[in-house]
């Protein structure tokens, strides 16, 4: 099983439960409804959404702009149930790395999937290709400062820490062209780091980083503990606009 079918695994099997557990994704997609909705756009726009996950950036954000709407994911899991909370829009599997669809968008969006890419620049330059002459592209991934207590406390017991790398604004800024980039920070509280790392795998997002080998309990047990309890996480979020213009 590669990568990409890892996490579409793992997130299919967090369709059920993800909303209970997605307060960061919940935050995320507020504040990027209310930055795409202050966008210009033509009355009926036609919407693409990649990586809708259980439709939390939808349904904040479909009644507000209307139009034709294609909302999609990787997983059939996740679609089956953003489209029970939601019906009406038109809902299809789709590999947003390669978007093959036979139509335009005055506006592709997207909230905190885009982390998962393989080749982020890629995949923006052929969603950017999608867009008509006005359109936007605007999706948020997250940044290099996320987790940062969770890294703090695997360095400190001197091990090895399997999230992700994620980029800074302006690493993003300088390899996706003509993208402005708005930063979003915030802090979820958690009972310890079980709690946390339990909530990350509640929603699909326990996948590690490449090549990363799990540890043992006594280091696990050891990460907690610098951890400490309670214990607070900072979310660092990247929101990308990228206009076709």
């Amino acid at each position: 099983m590669n990568r990409k079918q890892q996490v579409n695994a793992a997130f299919s099997a967090a369709s059920r439960f993800y909303e209970e557990a997605a307060r960061a994704q919940a935050i995320s997609a507020g504040f990027l409804a209310d930055l795409v909705a202050e966008l210009p756009r033509s009355a009926c726009p036609q919407v693409l959404e990649f990586g809708c996950g259980t439709g939390l950036l939808t349904r904040k954000l479909h009644p507000r702009l209307g139009g034709d709407w294609l909302v999609t994911d990787l997983s059939p899991a996740m679609l089956e149930t953003a489209e029970s909370a939601l019906p009406g829009p038109r809902y299809q599997v789709l590999d947003a790395e390669d978007p093959h669809v036979d139509q335009r968008f005055d506006l592709i969006v997207s909230n905190l999937a885009a982390q998962w890419f393989a080749d982020l620049p890629a995949a923006a330059a052929k969603l950017a290709g999608l867009l008509t002459p006005s359109g936007h592209l605007v999706f948020s991934t997250l940044g290099e400062d996320s987790f940062r207590e969770w890294r703090q406390a695997h360095d400190a017991c001197g091990v090895a820490c399997g999230v992700p790398r994620f980029p800074s604004a302006a690493t993003l800024a300088s390899g996706l062209p003509h993208a402005r980039v708005v930063e979003q920070t915030f802090r979820l509280d958690y009972a310890d780091g079980r709690a946390f790392a339990a909530e990350l795998k509640r929603i699909g997002a326990g996948t590690p980083a490449p090549g990363h080998r799990p540890l043992g309990v006594a280091s696990m047990r050891r990460v907690f503990q610098a951890l400490g309890s309670p214990c607070a996480m900072t979310y660092h979020v990247a929101h990308v606009i990228i206009s076709r213009e």
